[in-house]
């Protein structure tokens, strides 16, 4: 789906152009009201949340996640941010992430009629562009994030990385494919 054409989710359009930076404002009262409308549509959409995961039937879901994410590189991304966001926004309101993932997963699961348990461990080290490749080098994979990181590093090129790790890929190919190809998810 095109990012610039898509139906108004949680943003409309034109706070997504707001948030690309393809946007200036008259007075700084109205960059102040357009951000305050995204807050206040991201709280709606975390209370409507928890609507879709009671009432959304499990066919229209099926089809959302099977047909428009499971294969589509943009569609992982995008579920991908969508943690992100819920981790780093859990962090922000002094909540253990892991407790929510394990609430979220359990009542996944009990509503599957089953009881989950859950395991959920985060190693953080900073990321650094040379230990990046020799992990490249080493696993022939890293995140989406990783490299993304390297992608943003003025240490690495990608041409390189390509060359050396995915021959096959043309590398005029749509930069999404090829993080998702060369990636562990």
């Amino acid at each position: 789906m095109d990012k610039a054409e898509r139906p108004r989710g949680i943003l409309s359009p034109a706070d997504r152009a707001y948030l690309r930076g393809e946007t200036e404002f008259e007075s700084d009262q109205s960059e102040r009201n357009a951000r305050a409308r995204i807050r206040e549509r991201l709280l709606a959409g975390l209370f409507d949340a928890d609507l879709l995961a009671s009432d959304l039937s499990e066919r229209d879901r099926e089809l959302v996640f099977g047909k428009h994410v499971g294969d589509d590189p943009e569609g992982v991304r995008a579920l991908i941010a969508a943690v992100a966001l819920l981790y780093r926004g859990a962090e922000d309101a002094g909540l253990a992430f892991e407790t929510l993932l394990e609430e979220g997963i359990s009542r996944a699961e009990a509503d599957r009629d089953y009881a989950a348990t859950v395991e959920f461990d985060v190693r953080r080290q900073p990321l650094d562009a040379d230990r990046l490749v020799r992990e490249l080098r080493r696993t022939g994979s890293l995140t989406l994030s990783e490299l993304a990181y390297l992608r943003e590093s003025d240490d690495v090129s990608l041409e390189r990385l390509l060359d050396e790790y995915a021959t096959d890929v043309d590398a005029d190919e749509d930069d999404d494919w090829v993080q998702a190809t060369m990636s562990r998810f």
